[in-house]
């Protein structure tokens, strides 16, 4: 089992960074959570939520990972009880930030006493915190992205640095995607009178509400700015493809007089002019493409605004 425990006084964080079937059945023998709450873990696609309870709380959050192989923003479900003095968390996949956070708690001593001695709510805002505030790494991340392609866009307008474009569009709609319903959980949570969530928390809950608002109004910048990039580089393909079909124009028109004077030499006719001339019709096919070679010559050639 991938369970870490730490507790003081009365206050527990259980901490399970790769949830398996065992561990539900430890979670049943210890805790009195509603079986739909397992059933919603289980679930393969599962929505950002949270559920009220009488007696404690559960959260479904989305924290957005940046993947910097692909590069690729994902997302991990982290899930939360929360209850009088408890607080136990679970994730599919292991979150770096909160096994560091995690493994900070168990080393520091000092640490561990002044974040568990404010209660659980207090320790579950710490780890929230601690998640989202990655977030802040992955708009750098989306923003060096971003000014890479504005470099490029003006010395390349190819394939590539479409699909580039699209991925990074792509990561920053999903940012957007993943960061809206945690704020309305966050507002939520405010709302909430328990027990175990003292008012006066609010305005910790409010700070990582606010951290949100800012990844929120970040990305909806950075979306503005790369869909104005977009724009720009399908109007450059535009006038590449125009420039193309300009020259393919030209050439086909100039092939039109060599073509025309071939045709008529090649019927055979007793009163074509020099027809029984070899070098004579040899001059007017090699000029006629000299004369195209000069026009494509300069039509490629000509200043470009």
């Amino acid at each position: 089992m991938t369970q870490k425990r730490i507790e003081m006084k009365e206050n527990v964080w259980l901490h399970i960074s790769k949830i398996k079937e065992e561990d539900f059945e430890y979670l049943q023998q210890n805790f009195k959570f509603h079986h739909l709450d397992y059933d919603d873990i289980r679930a393969k696609t599962t929505l950002s939520k949270i559920d009220s309870y009488k007696h404690y709380l559960f959260f479904t959050f989305h924290i957005p990972v940046w993947i910097s192989k692909s590069p690729r923003v994902v997302e991990n479900e982290l899930f939360i009880f929360l209850d009088q003095g408890n607080v136990v968390t679970l994730t599919r996949e292991p979150i770096k930030a909160i096994d560091e956070f995690f493994e900070k708690l168990e080393k520091n001593q000092k640490f561990r006493a002044n974040i568990l001695a404010k209660g659980s709510a207090f320790l579950m805002y710490r780890i929230l915190m601690v998640a989202f505030q990655q977030t802040s790494q992955i708009i750098s991340e989306l923003t060096h992205e971003f000014a890479k392609l504005e470099d490029e866009i003006s010395s390349r307008h190819d394939k590539k640095l479409t699909v580039d474009l699209g991925r990074t569009r792509r990561n920053i709609l999903f940012l957007r995607h993943i960061i809206g319903p945690q704020k309305n959980i966050i507002v939520s949570l405010i709302e909430i009178e328990r027990p175990f969530l003292p008012k006066d928390y609010t305005v910790y809950f409010d700070d990582l509400r606010d951290l949100l608002d800012t990844v929120w109004s970040t990305s909806d910048n950075l979306k503005l700015l790369v869909d104005g990039l977009f724009d720009v580089n399908e109007a450059l393909l535009s006038h590449k493809t125009n420039d193309v079909i300009t020259v393919l124009t030209i050439i086909s028109a100039s092939l039109m007089v060599p073509t025309l004077i071939a045709g008529f030499y090649g019927m055979n006719v007793p009163w074509l002019p020099f027809a029984h001339s070899a070098n004579f019709v040899s001059l007017i096919f090699l000029t006629s493409f000299i004369l195209m070679l000069l026009i494509v010559t300069l039509i490629i050639r000509r200043p470009r605004s």
